[in-house]
Parts: C-alpha cells; sequence; structure tokens
C-alpha cells in the first residue's frame, strides 16, 4: 500500500492533496466541537469569577446583617492609664464619670517553711472552691515530698495551682493560687498531711496557711469602681454587664471620664464595601455580555438566562422592602443614600448616610441588618446545591463531557473513512499506473510496426 507521500506517485496525480482537503472537510464537525469545549471552558472560568465576586457580596452583606459587626458607636476613655472602655453597637451614647477604688486580686496563700526533702504521710486535702466542696485529694499511707504533693492538687483541675519553692536556707513552700481573681474563686482547705518526722502542722493545712508569713499571701478581691457616684463589683478587672453595650476594664486606681457617641465612619465603611461588592457582581455581568465587535465574538454570558437571572435576583433583594421593616423609620436603601445609577451600578452618598446615623442610628442600623440578610440569603440560594449558578456550571460541565464524547466518536469514524479513501486512492494510483505502462508498451509496439 501507498504511503501518506507517496499517495498519486504512479499515476502523476496530487492524491495526497486530494486526501488531505477531503479528510479537512470531514473534520469540520471537530473543529466545531472543539470550539464549543474552547468557549464552554471559557464560560465556566467566567462563572468561577463572577462566584468569587458574589462570594465578596455575600461577606459584605453579612456584614451589614449583624449589627455587632457594625461598631456603630465608639467608647472613648480621657484616661486609658485608669481604665479602658469598648462599646457594642447597642451602647447608648452619653458619657460616664468613673472612679476605680480596688483592683480585683486572686487568692494566694503561702505555707510554712518546710526543711527541704521533708515528706509527709498519707492523708486527705479537702478543698472548697467559691464556698462549695470543690473534691477531696486522697494520699494511701506512704511518703510524699512536697512537690509530690502539688503535682496531685494541680492534676484535680480546681481552679487552684500548687507550685513549690525552694527557699533560701534549703527550705521549701508551697504556693497555692487561684487561678481566677475575685471573692467568688475564693478558696479554703484542711489536711490531714503530716511531716513524717513532725516537724511542722498539716501540709497547706489552712492552719498552717493562716500561721506562715501573712505579707506573702493575697486575699482575693473583686475589683470595684463608682459608676456616676454608683458603687459596682466585679469578680475581674472587666466589667461586662454594668451599662448595656459598655465593657469597662480597669488598670489602675484613679478616675476617667468614658464617653459612648455614634461612629458613622464604620458604618460608612461598611456601607461602601457593600456597594463596591455589588458593582463588582455587575459589572463582571456587563464586561461578559454582548458582542465583542473588534474580536468579532459573542461574549461568554451573550444570551445567557442565568447571568441574567443573578442581577434579577439582586434586583429584587434591593428592591423588596424587608418583612421585618414594614413598620421602620427607613424601609428602602435609597433612605440611606445607596442608589442605582443609570449605568446599573450601586452609589453612596455617604454625607447622608453619615447624617441618618448621626440622628438616628439604631434605626439605620436596623435597615442595613435587613438589607445585609436578604442580600445574603440571595447569594447563598444562587450558589447552594441546586441554585441557579450551581446548576448552570454543572450544565456546563456535562456540555463539555458530551462535547468529548462526540468527538471521541468523530474521531474513530473519521479514522476509518481516512482509511477507506487511503484503500481507493491507493487502489486508483496502482491502476492509473498499470494503464500508463500498458499504454507505454503498446506504444512502443506500434512504432516498431510502423517501422519495419
Amino acid at each position: 500500500m501507498a504511503t501518506t507521500t507517496s499517495l498519486g506517485v504512479g499515476a502523476g496525480i496530487d492524491l495526497q492533496s486530494m486526501l488531505t482537503k477531503l479528510m479537512d472537510a470531514e473534520r469540520a464537525p471537530i473543529k466545531a466541537l472543539d470550539a464549543r469545549i474552547t468557549s464552554t471552558n471559557t464560560q465556566i472560568s467566567v462563572y468561577g469569577t463572577l462566584n468569587s465576586k458574589l462570594d465578596a457580596l455575600k461577606s459584605a452583606a453579612e456584614t451589614l446583617q449583624f449589627p455587632s459587626r457594625l461598631s456603630a458607636v465608639t467608647a472613648t476613655s480621657s484616661d486609658t492609664a485608669v481604665l479602658s472602655a469598648n462599646a457594642a453597637y447597642n451602647a447608648a451614647t452619653g458619657s460616664y464619670a468613673l472612679e476605680v477604688t480596688q483592683l480585683a486580686a486572686a487568692q494566694k496563700n503561702v505555707s510554712m517553711n518546710y526543711v527541704a526533702g521533708t515528706t509527709f504521710s498519707g492523708g486527705d486535702i479537702n478543698f472548697t472552691v467559691g464556698g462549695v466542696a470543690a473534691a477531696t485529694i486522697s494520699f494511701d499511707p506512704g511518703s510524699y515530698t512536697l512537690q509530690e504533693v502539688a503535682t496531685r492538687i494541680n492534676d484535680a483541675k480546681l481552679g487552684v495551682t500548687a507550685t513549690v519553692v525552694n527557699t533560701t536556707g534549703g527550705g521549701q513552700r508551697m504556693i497555692l493560687s487561684s487561678d481566677k481573681p475575685g471573692t467568688a474563686n475564693s478558696f479554703s482547705l484542711t489536711s490531714t498531711l503530716v511531716p513524717s518526722d513532725d516537724a511542722g502542722p498539716p501540709v497547706v493545712a489552712q492552719a498552717s496557711l493562716a500561721t506562715a508569713d501573712p505579707t506573702k499571701g493575697t486575699v482575693a478581691k473583686d475589683a470595684t469602681m463608682k459608676l456616676d457616684g454608683i458603687d459596682i463589683s466585679s469578680s475581674s478587672n472587666q466589667f461586662t454587664d454594668t451599662v448595656t453595650g459598655l465593657t469597662f476594664t480597669a488598670v489602675k486606681l484613679g478616675t476617667a471620664t468614658v464617653t459612648v457617641q455614634n461612629d458613622s465612619a464604620k458604618i460608612t465603611t461598611a456601607v461602601q464595601a457593600f456597594v463596591d461588592a455589588y458593582n463588582a457582581v455587575a459589572t463582571t455581568i456587563k464586561t461578559n455580555s454582548g458582542y465583542n465587535a473588534a474580536t468579532k465574538t459573542s461574549q461568554a454570558f451573550s444570551g445567557d438566562a442565568t447571568a441574567r437571572g443573578v442581577l434579577e435576583a439582586l434586583g429584587n433583594a434591593r428592591t423588596t422592602v424587608p418583612t421585618e421593616l414594614s413598620a421602620a423609620t427607613y424601609k428602602a436603601l435609597s433612605e440611606l443614600g445607596v442608589t442605582m445609577q443609570q449605568t446599573g451600578l450601586l452609589s453612596l452618598d455617604s454625607s447622608a448616610l453619615a447624617q441618618k446615623v448621626a440622628t438616628s442610628s439604631t434605626e439605620v442600623i436596623s435597615t442595613l441588618s435587613a438589607y445585609g440578610k436578604a442580600f445574603a440569603e440571595s447569594v447563598s440560594s444562587m450558589q447552594t446545591s441546586g441554585g441557579m449558578l450551581s446548576n448552570r456550571i454543572d450544565g456546563l460541565n456535562a456540555a463539555i463531557e458530551r462535547f468529548k464524547d462526540n468527538k471521541e466518536v468523530l474521531e474513530y469514524r473519521i479514522a476509518l473513512i481516512e482509511k477507506r479513501y487511503r484503500a481507493q486512492f491507493t487502489s486508483l494510483d496502482t491502476f492509473v499506473s498499470k494503464m500508463q505502462s500498458l499504454s507505454g508498451s503498446l506504444s512502443q509496439s506500434l512504432g516498431q510496426s510502423s517501422s519495419g
């Protein structure tokens, strides 16, 4: 059989060129499938970009949805060396005069000084923490070092930590410290562990703790302050339930004034981030829709109903008044300075928003929260399994698999067609070659007859 490069050599006809043109025509459907695979992959890629933009929009919407993330008010202390203050979104504006009168302290007790290496017989240590019996630590008959006793106390995890300190002169003391400050975390104990040589009272017994050097211990104390002349207290130096939405942290004794005021900057920043995220989604869809006159090709989203559906769904979230705002002061985002432009993009009048925050921050937050929830839920419904975006991307991936399967079938069929053409052309080449050879022989014979 003739090879690809020898077709037509015998016949003097360019059969190879004819075969190439025939096969190019046969492969036209495969080229069309390749083009569809490429364009579909482009669509999937653009949908991936759109999904990432929607993720950003959802994140920005959730910031609006949850008021605690907006921090619409700020608390400022006149002297942070005395106390600091932090305000949640629901803190009322105003000022407070505060005086720190006592800092919280954790209980700490120090045992008597034992000779290093002193061991203790078996017995029990009974702990009471916060006025409640916490645990009994039992030691079987035997001999225990001060460190071994401390380890057993720590293993019980009672909220009391035992530490052994080596003192000058070859002595040892045990320090018992409450893990948390405040009188609610104070502790007491009884002990029947006595030194094996009777060289002192039972280890860490309340009596020995009391009679051991008192200057080395600390009494459990609550933190106390005066707020506008009213006495308040906390088990720690942090006061969280005194005034709704405010947290005070005492640092040292002294006085300070805390001022709470609306913070429009944080709200404006959050709303601007939402507007920017929405516009990024809209721009992604717009720039990938329609016809590109320069390249004379349709864009990835040209005629794509799903891409249009995304904008429609977001438009519904923007224009539909949430149920929870039926009696609200502000029912539309436009009342807060967020408006739709003719370009299809949102814009924010930050001055208008700041003015509303200054006069009615609670109402502004309620409206932003409702619309933030609406947008976050809208995006989630698109992206979730069975949602419009999920279904569309799944459909595009399935289409690519179909195109590949069809291409494989066509490749097989075309290989058979090429094989048939090649066999036919080879036969033709052989036949024409023989005819030409026969013609030459006849001509030669006739020529010889004429000359004879």
